[in-house]
């Protein structure tokens, strides 16, 4: 069951003619633990949208800990820019359950339920769907882009690949913008045990088993951006791409400039065929 509040709002939606429009928070009820729990989304979308426009629907997820309402400010110029129509799940228990956290949420029949009331609307181009997440958020957008059929394009911010998580030939064909810092003293770049609970990938690994699943080939080109390290793989299928980013001496917070590679990673999505 899916409800809009009535209640809890920002900027009151308007939907002409079944078109998103403004700030909603929206309720999806949710069997966890044996009980129906109501959890939030968040859609922003623009509050004029262009009647032209079919909008890209771009998934955030928030980290261990985090709020939805923190990828409002976060986006707005980019949503007053007509780049996009952002969805922002709160995740039970502020965390995602990827067998670990306090949440025994089935996060990727969430997302499924979010996606199945978004499409919906007539003004979201459901062929240019995204989904980025920083940390907790990034390891499930990896088991999203792992198990659902709806995405285009998915950006881990701070997190690679878990062990467990193996993404194989048999996925739907996306593209991805992983991002590690190389001084990560949560998830370790190189991989291995973590203070959260997990056991991962490194972070090489990790981005070259995303481009074996793809098809891409097995070789990729190295840039520097800045003191970062760019990895690209090429050739890939369906005219995807798998790119690394290594943030030199980035912190689990990448020192900051998390808001600055999530432009990068837009542009990227942004610009596939």
């Amino acid at each position: 069951m899916i409800l809009f509040s009535c209640i809890e709002k920002s900027i009151p939606l308007v939907i002409p003619e079944n078109k998103l429009s403004g700030i909603e928070y929206l309720y999806i009820s949710q069997s966890i633990d044996g009980e129906n729990r109501s959890r939030k989304v968040i859609i922003h979308a623009n509050e004029n949208p262009n009647p032209d426009l079919l909008y890209p629907i771009v998934f955030f997820f928030h980290g261990n800990g985090g709020e939805a309402e923190s990828w409002l400010n976060h986006n707005q110029d980019l949503v007053d820019d007509h780049q996009f129509i952002g969805v922002y799940p709160q995740g039970y228990k502020r965390s995602w359950n990827l067998g670990k956290e306090s949440s025994n949420a089935d996060d990727v029949e969430f997302s499924k339920m979010i996606m199945a009331k978004v499409s919906e609307y007539e003004n979201v181009d459901l062929d240019k769907v995204f989904a980025i997440g920083t940390s907790n958020g990034s390891a499930l957008v990896n088991e999203l882009g792992i198990k659902v059929d709806f995405l285009r394009g998915i950006g881990p911010i701070a997190s690679q690949l878990l062990l467990n998580q193996s993404p194989s030939k048999s996925i739907e064909p996306l593209s991805i913008y992983q991002v590690c810092g190389s001084d990560d003293q949560v998830i370790p770049y190189d991989g291995g045990v973590s203070g959260v609970g997990h056991e991962f990938r490194s972070s090489l690994e990790s981005a070259s088993m995303w481009a074996d699943a793809i098809g891409c080939d097995n070789n990729y080109n190295i840039r520097v951006l800045g003191r970062d390290s760019i990895y690209t793989y090429s050739d890939c299928d369906q005219n995807n791409e798998v790119i690394f980013r290594r943030v030199e001496g980035g912190n689990h917070n990448l020192n900051g400039k998390g808001r600055l590679i999530i432009r990068d990673i837009w542009r990227f999505f942004n610009n596939l065929d």
